[in-house]
């Protein structure tokens, strides 16, 4: 049974649609956790908003209103060793402290020259004109939602952050530092959070990359239909994509790859075998022509040299 940790285990069943309950019915899943936070006060929400100046968007803010983060773990039992259970699926929303920025000053730790993130983003104003995609320069406000494990970060992101509008919408970045659009609002990302069981990469069949093989797996155990519907959304995508290049396959014959090759060496090989002839026959030449040569011609020529 789902392990609750609070009493409002109800609001909190509803809040999530069941899901824990769903998971527990599924052959091999154990040790289903649904973490109930505190609601986040009025006043948390209030120094948020003027401490980042930014207008939190509503359906967030009533996300908090009712529960402060939500964290809901799930594991599969390993059928060769029954003791031992790997860790499979989680769904996180950070509570309202740890929706920290991401500020464009902060950079890697691992890498002695501090590279700013604002030096990672390669977008030029010229580049995108209309602000259609986060950037982690002063242009956008970003907020981590979900550490997503370290394979990259969902953020709620400000796309216009000097404009009076407001507009926010759930971006992923992978480990790329590429951008990849999610949902519009809250209500889509906590509803496709849902659905896909918070299996592991989820985030990525959003992206061009796709989904890690690994993942494919799981979900054709645990979200099968899900998979299905993602698979037609990335085809749907790339027939729609303009200047499509179609790589022909190449045909290779293997029994003409190395003739020219082999037919050099045979050359080589005539040549050198013709060369040693010649050269065997240069010598007898040489030696029949001094066997030719008479002794007293020798003596002959030996005595017309003078004597010192």
């Amino acid at each position: 049974m789902a392990t609750i940790q609070n009493h409002s285990s109800e609001l909190i069943q509803c809040l999530t649609l069941g899901v824990a309950t769903t998971l527990e019915k599924r052959p091999g899943i154990s040790d289903v956790k649904l973490s109930d936070y505190e609601a986040a006060d009025r006043s948390t929400l209030i120094g948020w908003e003027q401490k980042n100046c930014c207008v939190m968007p509503s359906d967030l803010k009533n996300f908090y209103q009712t529960t402060n983060g939500l964290l809901l773990t799930w594991k599969v039992s390993n059928f060769n060793d029954s003791e031992s259970k790997l860790a499979i699926g989680r769904m996180e929303i950070n509570p309202v402290a740890g929706l920290r920025k991401i500020s464009s000053s902060a950079s890697t730790e691992s890498i002695l020259n501090k590279i700013s993130l604002a030096d990672a983003d390669y977008h030029t104003d010229s580049e995108d004109d209309e602000g259609n995609t986060p950037h982690f320069d002063s242009r956008s406000k970003l907020f981590e939602v979900d550490g997503c494990g370290g394979m990259g970060k969902v953020c709620l992101a400000y796309l216009h952050a000097s404009s009076s509008s407001q507009r926010s919408e759930f971006w992923f970045v992978d480990r790329a530092l590429q951008w990849w659009f999610i949902a519009a609002d809250f209500t889509t990302y906590f509803r496709l959070m849902l659905m896909h069981l918070g299996l592991p990469h989820w985030q990525y069949a959003f992206t061009s990359i796709g989904l890690p093989q690994k993942s494919k797996q799981w979900f054709n155990l645990y979200a099968p239909v899900r998979l299905k519907l993602n698979e037609q959304n990335n085809r749907d995508k790339s027939s729609l994509m303009p200047d499509e290049i179609v790589v022909s396959p190449v045909k290779v014959d293997f029994s003409r790859v190395f003739r020219g090759k082999l037919a050099a060496e045979k050359r080589q090989q005539k040549s050198n075998s013709s060369n040693q002839s010649s050269s065997t026959t240069s010598k007898k030449k040489s030696l029949q022509n001094l066997s030719s040569r008479s002794v007293p011609s020798l003596r002959s020529n030996r005595s017309s040299k003078p004597w010192t």
